[in-house]
């Protein structure tokens, strides 16, 4: 990630989750309008590299549409802030979109993590994402999430359960695999296809 973008990110995210914070905004909600929003897949599409143009009020109107509210007003919360920042280490050091990460470390846990970890180095934050990624694949956590079986989701994906159980388990490298059979699952699970491959699992 560019160094000379890396704190505008930050800000950037500080911005949203402290208006989160400040409204009571719902936090799952909040996961899935940060994953979809295009100024966050600009980041996860160019590594950072690339510092996407946008006001604060623009970026705060995409995430929420239906909130009408003066920035100015907003205080900067300090944990929204640790987090932001803990969030982008994670994005930069391993390339994966932030609806995969949020699915490790929720915000409401990553919130829960500040006490411990907020003067700690963020390496500290990263190695434990990474830690809890090696635990579990995408679609382990998905469907223990919806708690669908291995046999239900291939009934209703025609994916033979065999197939299923080897990428739950990665003893099949689910970033390899046909393009049609992830995307048909990650539309069953309900997350982008990018998010259920793991792109960049064998990184680290």
């Amino acid at each position: 990630m560019n160094t000379n973008y890396f704190y505008e990110f930050v800000n950037k995210l500080e911005r949203v989750l402290s208006v989160a914070y400040e409204v009571k905004y719902s936090l799952g909600a909040l996961e899935k309008q940060i994953s979809y929003c295009s100024y966050f897949q600009k980041i996860e599409d160019d590594g950072g590299e690339l510092a996407p143009i946008i006001v604060e009020e623009k970026l705060i109107k995409e995430v929420f549409p239906e909130i009408t509210i003066n920035l100015d007003n907003i205080p900067v919360h300090n944990q929204c802030l640790w987090a932001a920042e803990s969030y982008l280490h994670i994005q930069e050091n391993t390339g994966l979109t932030f609806e995969t990460i949020f699915l490790y470390i929720p915000i409401e846990m990553m919130y829960q993590y500040f006490p411990v970890y907020h003067e700690m180095d963020f390496s500290q934050i990263v190695d434990e994402f990474i830690r809890l990624f090696k635990e579990k694949s995408v679609i382990d956590i998905l469907c223990e999430r919806y708690r669908y079986s291995m046999k239900y989701v291939g009934e209703i994906t025609n994916i033979s359960y065999e197939t299923l159980l080897s990428l739950k388990q990665r003893k099949r490298d689910i970033s390899k695999a046909n393009y049609e059979m992830v995307y048909k699952i990650s539309k069953f699970l309900h997350v982008r296809a990018s998010t259920l491959a793991e792109l960049n699992n064998n990184n680290y």
